[in-house]
């Protein structure tokens, strides 16, 4: 890499920055307290709309209990997030399908206590290890289990009745992906271009972050963004040479790559002002994506790039993304690709004995059948309320999200049982019915963003309406009795059944992935010195960058963890800091390494004695690191390491 050959002698202080102390898990007082999230009513609003519409048709038609069933197809709107409108499309389609499909086995085995058991099961883990391999963000399994439980309740009489009812959920499914897929004929580009604003504005913080404690955390969520809108990008579908904005939106994504491979290059060359004016004009930047049109023009900020004190490399990026947006033609650079690989090769990677998302869907699989066979063998009606809180419980990120999930739970539905108990005593009928889901579900659309707990005081009455309305002569009795008794069972089995079953999941793989990194780390430095395959560069590439970004991941999980091993493990945090650290400059290497075949054999050996440290918990078997004096940096990244593994863990 030419800017290491060029680099003045290596500075621990300057490279580094001030490493950040540890993140720490919320307490239990997080369960209550109330993000700063911006609310998002149109989501909420649609939302409410998939559910309350297939309920007015139905009343319309003189079916009220057609169009509650059409509403189950409704929740498909809530897997609906800020994905192109082209894998938007294809994704919620097939939630359409998984919610059909789950509605229909309830409804074929209602009356089979041991396979519904068995399905609650099936369908948890198939979910959430889908849901976890991919990478999707959003409700996971809560309404294919919902769609499931809620049908065993349902009579079908005959098998007739069973595929009627399955059409109506997929009806409703239908209108809810319809109402999904509304934004395309607005703005057809919108999701793509909020991800390369996203972006931008995540680089801007990244930026202002230089030689700071919040760094190293600025430079992970930079990556993760970067990735997000790489993979926007490719989801899109995009054909360049047939769309001029399209285009733009490929070098927009394209520049901001170049420019974080750039900081992270020359990050020790960089004052606190500069900084600071060199964030502003990418903040400016992103705030102008935001609004990004098909011809629109952006406003000049050339004059203020070019009064900036900073590189002529740096200067360079500023302004070619300063002219992408005034739609100037440019030439296209070769830069890093975030890309996550096809869900074949994801699907695949996630399944193997070591792998966390598999043990996970494993887990959530067995507690919701626990879960089920302690509800079917009680005399609780419509007990299948049980499963369905555990359902919504266990989808806490790390055991302590998962407590508090069930203190949220357990508090919010206790209180929504007082507002649903108030709306079915007024006996609502007919179009109040739909009126009051649409308020129902637009309310917690809007406000779960805010606090779970929140959010789930308006998901227990909307539920059991859309549930309990066929038959209100049980309702209320039901509502105000059993359902607090099912509330406080799923909620102890899905908060004791996480803690005991993989609690410590997350300990016991982190120093392994981390010595996994080590080891890749050192084996791409060599590949740079000697692979002359481009495209084997670039897969390696990907895969390292992944890994990275992996890797943080499981650190967050393993500070989540009630456990002795676990709070052990935070010694990790300055090897893990020093991990990622010393990957991104690898990842910002785009020329080949010059090494000598002893410096080839010195590394390979480093390499391998880091990770077996990592490994095993200990101070590295080694006096030193090698010297590469044609690449201080790239040393001192290593040297780097080398001293934050000097522990005993």
């Amino acid at each position: 890499m030419s800017d290491d050959k060029k680099s003045p002698a290596y500075n621990h202080t300057e490279i580094h920055h001030k490493i950040e102390v540890s993140p720490k898990a919320p307490g239990i007082k997080a369960a209550f307290r109330f993000n700063h999230a911006s609310s998002p009513w149109v989501r909420g609003i649609s939302s409410g709309l998939s559910s309350s519409l297939p309920i007015l048709i139905g009343i319309l038609f003189g079916h009220l209990q057609y169009g509650l069933i059409a509403s189950i197809g409704g929740f498909t709107y809530l897997y609906t997030k800020d994905e192109p409108y082209a894998q938007r499309a294809v994704k919620l389609f097939l939630a359409l399908l998984g919610v059909t499909l789950c509605f229909t086995l309830g409804s074929l085995f209602a009356d089979v206590a041991w396979m519904k058991t068995i399905l609650f099961g099936v369908i948890g883990a198939v979910s959430v290890y889908v849901f976890g391999a991919l990478k999707i963000p959003g409700p996971s399994a809560m309404f294919f289990v919902l769609s499931f439980a809620v049908s065993t309740s349902i009579p079908a009489p005959n098998l007739q009745a069973v595929f009627l009812h399955a059409g109506l959920v997929f009806l409703g499914g239908t209108l809810s992906w319809c109402i999904s897929m509304s934004g395309w004929l607005i703005n057809p580009r919108g999701p793509e271009t909020a991800a390369v604003a996203k972006a931008y504005r995540q680089l801007a913080s990244f930026v202002g972050s230089l030689g700071t404690e919040s760094f190293h955390a600025e430079q992970h969520k930079t990556v993760v963004e970067l990735r997000a809108a790489e993979t926007a990008m490719k989801q899109a579908k995009i054909n360049r040479k047939k769309s001029s904005f399209a285009h733009r939106l490929f070098l927009l994504n394209q520049k901001a790559e170049g420019l974080f491979i750039f900081v992270m290059a020359a990050a020790n060359d960089f004052n606190p002002a500069v900084s600071k004016k060199a964030q502003a004009v990418i903040e400016t930047f992103a705030s102008e994506m935001a609004t990004l049109k098909k011809h629109k023009k952006i406003r000049d900020v050339r004059e203020e790039i070019e009064e900036l004190s900073i590189k002529e490399e740096l200067r360079t990026l500023l302004l070619d993304v300063n002219d992408v947006l005034q739609m100037k033609e440019l030439k296209e650079t070769e830069y890093i690709q975030f890309s996550q690989g096809s869900v074949k090769t994801r699907l695949k990677a996630a399944f193997h004995k070591r792998s966390y998302v598999l043990k996970n869907a494993l887990r959530y699989g067995i507690i919701m059948i626990i879960a089920a066979a302690v509800a079917y063998t009680t005399n609780i009606p419509r007990s299948y309320w049980i499963p369905l809180t555990c359902a919504g419980v266990m989808l806490g990120a790390t055991v302590r999200a998962t407590v508090q999930r069930g203190i949220q739970r357990s508090v919010g539905t206790i209180l929504g049982i007082l507002i649903g108990t108030g709306i079915l005593m007024l006996e609502p009928t007919g179009i109040v019915i739909a009126l009051i889901v649409f308020v129902l579900q637009s309310t917690i659309e809007i406000v779960i963003v805010k606090n779970y707990a929140l959010g789930t005081l308006f998901i227990t009455p909307n539920a059991l309406l859309i549930a309990e309305s066929g038959h209100p002569d049980k309702a209320i009795s039901y509502f105000t009795s059993a359902r607090v008794i099912d509330i406080v069972i799923g909620s102890v089995i899905g908060v004791v059944g996480t803690v005991l079953i993989f609690k410590r999941a997350s300990s016991l793989r982190l120093p392994y992935l981390l010595g996994d990194v080590i080891r890749k780390e050192g084996q791409f430095l060599e590949m740079l010195s000697t692979e002359q395959d481009e495209e084997r560069i670039k897969r390696e590439r990907n895969k390292l960058q992944g890994e990275l970004v992996n890797l943080r991941a499981l650190y967050d999980n393993v500070i989540g963890e009630y456990s002795k091993t676990a709070v052990k493990l935070e010694g990790l945090w300055p090897a893990v800091v020093a991990t990622q650290q010393l990957g991104y400059m690898l990842l910002a290497s785009f020329e080949g390494y010059e090494l000598s075949e002893t410096e080839k054999r010195e590394l390979k050996e480093t390499f391998a004695q880091l990770a077996a440290a990592a490994e095993q918990k200990r101070a590295p078997k080694l006096s030193s690191v090698p010297s590469l004096k044609r690449y201080p940096i790239i040393e001192g990244e290593i040297t780097a390491l080398y001293e934050s593994l000097q522990v005993e863990i």
